[in-house]
């Protein structure tokens, strides 16, 4: 994914979610029955979903690099032949 793309993934999440959060208290504000059954929102989740998104994805560095392909790898026990 490039970083474009992950711009505009992550701002149409956050577009969606705070569309949610606004839809969820204007209908409370019109029908005030509604005021104390907010759970039926999942405010709580988007709430949470707000906060995770709010961690901009920042873009992953390789572990490792080499200047050229001759790379040799171990058999993951540490042992040598």
């Amino acid at each position: 994914m490039t970083a474009r793309e992950q711009l505009v993934a992550y701002i149409a999440t956050l577009t969606a979610l705070v569309l949610v959060i606004i839809v969820a208290l204007l209908i409370a504000a019109w029908v005030p029955e509604v005021m104390g059954k907010m759970e039926v929102f999942g405010l709580g989740t988007v709430t949470g979903g707000l906060i995770g998104v709010l961690r901009f994805p920042s873009a992953r560095s390789p572990v490792a690099t080499t200047d050229n392909g001759d790379v040799n790898v171990g058999d993951g026990t540490g042992a040598s032949r």
